[in-house]
Order: structure tokens, then sequence, then C-alpha cells
């Protein structure tokens, strides 16, 4: 991301924020009861069904939005009423806001990552069906953003009226937010990869690939996992990139060699061991760091946070260069087309889910990244926090899911290759620049 528009970024993050002041938010939170989800029915609700096409009555009106109701679609892990202490967290925002804007009902739906009653297909069946019936807001992960912006489905943000202060974000909260270079949400929460390692065995954990070299210690990851993304952050952090268009993705030959010779090298040092070749999944190299089949695993960093667990910390994965570099991935709260008029309520609502104290402690219940030094500070851990600030500084958005579904096959088959000693690197290597030119 480019200082520009890094500068853009925190000067939309103000105009959220100071537009909409939360006065008083931090004394009033145990306050207020937990919000109940509001039951008031539409005149003529849409059903979505089990297959991606809404069913509207024909003889029935269209629904309209409730004038006295804001509503807001999530993924079941931000369920309000799951119970979870996070969502008792999120059930008091919404209720402070609710109270700071007349007892206005906020209405959350729950909505499923997958499926044809799923976050993106509701979106895309019921703006066709019943455009009224949209949510003010939703929160999306990054591929279903930019998938709603190519249909036209979102809003974008006019970050045109700069504040008298700017709010510090990371680098990563601009690539998670915007597509094409404008803002289409507000970052929410972040996950990243990182090195979790026994910190009975290791009392440093490396900074540079080559020190693991020194150590001898087994690293895990997930050698057969499909979209190879730890394959997809050595190759980025050796230069290369992913050039693509709609026909044809082009990658730098020379950091795809360099990256399947270390693979091949930690291979021959039994640092990246055969048996790795079984894992498809970052919960495998988790589990094999718990039964002290490994010294190191990469996993998400949010696999870690979850739980804490006693003699086990995470680090920023380790880099060839001079700087840290990690893939990350991520979480946005993004407008739908509805009415101009309802829009700056439902930007009301979005500032207080990105209000710096509510997403400090939101995201360390969660176990997930927030997008901003100021929400870390809140964190109790302060230790932890400060290994996150680390991550969360080092990490850039990983590859789009068009890029990783084609290339991430031919990473994994690469890496399985070099860890089985069954190929050169220069015989993987062609193999995939082949492949990617027919």
């Amino acid at each position: 991301m480019t200082k520009k528009a890094g500068q853009r970024f925190f000067i939309l993050m103000a105009v959220f924020l100071l537009a909409f002041p939360l006065a008083g938010c931090a004394q009033l939170m145990d306050e207020f009861p937990f919000l109940q989800p509001a039951t008031v029915e539409p005149a003529a609700p849409i059903e979505i069904s089990a297959t991606p096409t809404a069913v509207v009555e024909p003889t029935q009106a269209a629904p309209t939005a409730d004038p006295n109701q804001v509503t807001i679609w999530l993924p079941p892990a931000f369920d309000p009423d799951n119970g979870s202490p996070e969502g008792k967290l999120l059930k008091k925002q919404l209720q402070l806001f609710s109270e700071a804007n007349g007892g206005i009902d906020v209405n959350v739906r729950i909505k499923a990552l997958s499926g044809p009653a799923s976050l993106l297909e509701s979106l895309t069946a019921t703006s066709l069906a019943a455009p009224g019936a949209l949510p003010g807001l939703v929160i999306l992960p990054r591929n279903d953003l930019v998938a709603a912006v190519e249909a036209r489905l979102l809003v974008p943000l006019d970050g045109d009226n700069p504040p008298s202060q700017q709010i510090e974000t990371f680098a990563l909260a601009a690539e998670l937010a915007e597509v094409n270079d404008i803002a289409y949400g507000l970052p929410f929460a972040a996950d990243a990869l990182s090195i979790a390692y026994n910190s009975l065995q290791v009392a440093y954990p490396p900074t540079q690939w080559r020190e693991l070299w020194q150590l001898q210690k087994i690293l895990a990851f997930p050698a057969a996992e499909a979209e190879a993304i730890f394959t997809a952050l050595l190759y980025q952090d050796k230069g290369g990139d992913f050039r693509h268009n709609e026909s044809q993705i082009t990658l730098q030959e020379e950091a795809l060699q360099q990256t399947l010779i270390f693979l091949a090298d930690g291979a021959n040092k039994n640092v990246f061991p055969y048996w790795l070749t079984n894992y498809t999944t970052y919960a495998e190299s988790w589990q094999a760091l718990r039964d002290a089949r490994s010294t190191f695993s990469v996993i998400w960093a949010s696999q870690y946070l979850e739980e804490t667990p006693a003699n086990t910390l995470i680090h920023p994965v380790p880099t060839f260069g001079t700087e840290d570099f990690t893939l990350a991935d991520g979480w946005v709260i993004a407008f739908p087309e509805t009415s101009p008029e309802r829009f700056e309520l439902n930007q009301k609502l979005a500032a207080y889910l990105v209000e710096p104290e509510f997403q400090g402690e939101w995201t360390e219940s969660a176990g997930l990244i927030p997008l901003s030094e100021e929400a870390l500070t809140v964190w109790e851990n302060t230790e932890i926090s400060a290994i996150v600030k680390e991550i969360a500084e080092s990490a850039h958005l990983a590859p789009p899911a068009p890029v990783l579904d084609v290339v991430g096959p031919l990473f994994s088959q690469a890496t399985i290759e070099m860890l089985r000693q069954k190929a050169t690197y220069i015989e993987s290597s062609n193999r995939i620049i082949k492949e990617l030119a027919e």
C-alpha cells in the first residue's frame, strides 16, 4: 500500500469516529442490559430458501426498511447471542448505539459463510428480489467483499472531508477495505500467519529463516494445503508477486525457484520432515506443536489467541530480508445499496463497531487482530499485545481467491515434491510456469 493510500484511509477512519462521537461509552458499558434480538417483522418478509434465489410472493409488496430499525447481517462466529464473552461485548455495544439513538432497534441476522443462504448469496438474492429488505450493514470476509463490489452490491465510502486529526491504522487496514483503491467498508478484524513455538525449548525465536537451519528444530506447516498460503508467503517474501488478469497469472521464475530451493533445503535438514506432506490444515500443524512433534508451527494467530496455552508463544514469521512479512485475511463492515437517507444511520452504527476501546476489548476476547495500535493498547495482556502489534505491522493481504484457486494446487504439489524429494526445484518450477502459461 502506498503512503498516499494509507493517509487516505487514516482520514476515512477518522471521519467515521469524529463524525459520530461516543461520549461516555466506556463508563456506560455496564449500565445497559444486553440487547435482545429484534422481533419486528417486515410487512412482507423475504425468505432465503435452500436455493440461491430468494422467493417473494408476486401478490405482495416488496418489504421496505423499517425507519425505526437498523439491520446488520453477521457471520455465525460474531453472533452476539452465542453466549461467548465477545458475544456479550458486542451485545453491549449494540445496546449503547440503540440508547444513544432514541432506542432504535438493532435487528441482528445471522448468515452462514457458505451455501445458498450465505452472506454473499443472500445479498445477491435480496438485492434482486427485494432491495428494501437489504441490511444497512453487513460484515463480510475479504473475498466476499471483493465479489460483492464486482457485483455492484455495495456503496463506496467517501473520505474527501479530512478531519482535524488522523486515526492511525496498520497498513493491512486499507488493504482489507479497499478494492481498486476505493474504500468499500471499514476493517473490523484480521487474522495473520505467525509461528507458534515451545517457550521452554526456545528462548529466542528465529527472526531470519537461516536461523532455523542453525537451530535444527522441526517447523510444522500444512505442506499439502490446497491453497498453499505458506508457500505463497515464502514466494512473496522472496520478492515474487502474482500478476494476473482475467485469463492468465504470471509468476517471477527466480523467486519461485528460490522458494523451492528453500523448501528442499529444509527437507534435507529434516526441519521440514516428510510427514508434513500429510498435513492439509493449520489445525494439524498447530496440533503437531501441542503433541511435541515439532518445536515450531506455522499457524493463524487466532489459533493461539483463542487459547493462549501455557509454555507456548507466537512470533512474527521469520523473513529472508530485513523486514518482517506475513500474509493476512480479515473482515470488513460494508454497506449494501440501501436508501441514501438511511446511510447516515448505518454509518453511525459502523462507527460504534470500530471504536478503539470496544475494538480492543472485543478482539482480545475473540482472539483476533485489531486494525489499529490504539485498540491494541486496550488489551489486558500487554505481553501478547506487543507481539500481536509486530505481527499486525508486518501483515499484508493474502492473494485473492481467484489467484489461490489456480496457483495454490500447483504450489502445493511442488511443496510436496520438495519435501518428498521427488523432483528437482527446476523441474517443479518449469511445470508450474508451463501450466500457468497454457
